[in-house]
């Protein structure tokens, strides 16, 4: 008894002190984006300190002037508009430092969702694992605090309505595909899961997101600013974010850190990333062939429509329940290629990996996985943990322009592409119940006659 008690005081403390941690981290940086944002206003030339600056600053104009959306100075979906109103009640420090703040929040929202499902799939997450997967995961997290970006905030609501479709009742899917559609109404890429739902033939909760999609973009505009303004509004936001990608392909930033910004530098003669030093700039390539831009794009086009259709064949087994790990090992996939698709990406869209993180986590600890799987998993967090690493400031060491490399090479982007070979493979390696259980008294023959029981 003295043993159990000992056993589940640990993990206690480690979570104890895991968020003690993440206060004392989530406090810094919201001190931090307080005073960059008032020594801002304090210089005599403000300058954007961040996205949610940005926005800050914009807010007043949509809500007040209902200025047009003409460009990608507001990325996100109109109803977006409303839901960051409330910030331009606070001076601009206190907005900063209440929007950071606010992401601790959604990181235990995104958690206990993630984690919730893997329990009710009867999955498990030891200890190293669940390490290794949260510090790969803290750079993103961080990244998107300090640069005030909205990431977290569209992963809580997808995170909730993954796991509220999971019950697999009617009041589950309707108010999971509700809230999958608020996702997609703050950040448009989640809309990839009504493709997943669709798929998996999961009707009511694919309606419930399909009809939420529309709800949210134009219900809570149409009562805040009238029905005109709400279409108008929606309308230029189609034209310019949306449009352009589907039918342009266009690749805005090569500097990015999708998989079409990674392969647009690599296949065509575009800058990977730029230097300026004494007003002089100066352009470096890492291109290894030199197509012309629609060409490039084309080919980045299909190579996308490959991997999604290689995925769909992945899942082309009936999948009787969500109530079970193929649904977390799929959902984790579809999570990584929603990032390689974006149209632009940095490290702090790569939160979204925590659905990835945590499926091949699961993996390590599934008794039905092959050892050699179960390593591969192992490997791939670990090697997730030291690349998400080196997108933090801790790669300047290696010289002045060793951030521009880091981005070049993508760290991320390869981590999420190591996880997701982890997560592809194990699916196949797993054995039966009934061989799991023979393997098990083989090693253990006491347990035969104890039932398990020391």
């Amino acid at each position: 008894m003295e043993d159990q008690s000992n056993a589940a005081r640990g993990p206690a403390w480690w979570a104890l002190g895991g968020w003690a941690g993440a206060v004392i981290i989530a406090a810094t940086l919201a001190v931090q984006a307080f005073d960059r944002q008032l020594n801002s206003l304090s210089s005599a030339h403000p300058t954007d300190i961040n996205d949610f600056n940005r926005w800050l600053l914009l807010l007043p104009k949509l809500l007040f002037k209902h200025m047009a959306i003409h460009n990608t100075r507001w990325p996100m979906p109109p109803v977006t508009i409303l839901l960051l109103s409330p910030f331009s009640l606070l001076s601009f420090p206190s907005a900063q430092f209440v929007w950071v703040l606010m992401k601790l929040l959604l990181v235990a929202v995104i958690l206990y969702c993630g984690l919730g499902m893997i329990r009710r799939a009867g999955g498990r997450i030891t200890a190293l694992p669940l390490l290794l997967a949260i510090l790969a995961w803290m750079w993103p997290v961080i990244g998107d605090m300090q640069e005030g970006q909205m990431n977290l905030l569209m992963l809580a609501p997808m995170m909730l309505g993954l796991w509220l479709v999971q019950r697999e009742d009617p009041l589950g899917d309707a108010l999971g595909g509700l809230s999958l559609a608020l996702a997609v109404c703050i950040k448009v890429t989640p809309i990839i899961f009504l493709i997943y739902l669709l798929w998996r033939r999961r009707w009511r909760a694919g309606a419930a997101m399909a009809v939420g999609i529309v709800l949210w973009l134009y219900l809570p505009l149409t009562i805040a600013v009238g029905w005109p303004q709400a279409v108008l509004w929606n309308q230029q936001y189609l034209r310019v974010m949306i449009l352009p990608y589907i039918f342009q392909g266009a690749v805005k930033v090569p500097q990015g850190e999708s998989l079409p910004s990674f392969l647009l530098r690599l296949i065509c003669h575009v800058p990977a990333f730029t230097t300026y030093h004494q007003g002089v700039h100066k352009n470096y390539f890492v291109n290894v062939l030199a197509l012309s831009r629609p060409a490039a794009e084309g080919l980045i086009r299909a190579v996308l429509v490959v991997i999604g259709g290689l995925g769909l064949f992945w899942m082309r087994r009936r999948l009787p329940s969500l109530r079970c790990p193929r649904y977390v090992l799929e959902i984790g996939a579809v999570a990584a290629f929603m990032l390689w698709a974006e149209e632009w990406a940095w490290v702090p869209d790569y939160v979204t990996l925590i659905l990835t993180l945590l499926a091949t986590a699961m993996i390590v600890a599934d008794p039905l996985v092959r050892k050699a799987a179960a390593w591969r998993a192992t490997l791939a967090l670990v090697a997730a943990a030291v690349l998400m690493l080196l997108t933090s400031d801790i790669v300047k060491i290696f010289g002045p322009h060793a951030a521009n490399y880091g981005r070049t090479a993508d760290p991320a982007l390869l981590a999420g592409i190591l996880l997701v070979l982890a997560i592809l493979t194990a699916g196949g390696a797993r054995r039966s119940e009934a061989v799991a259980q023979e393997e098990t008294m083989a090693m253990n023959p006491e347990r035969m006659v104890t039932g398990g029981r020391k």
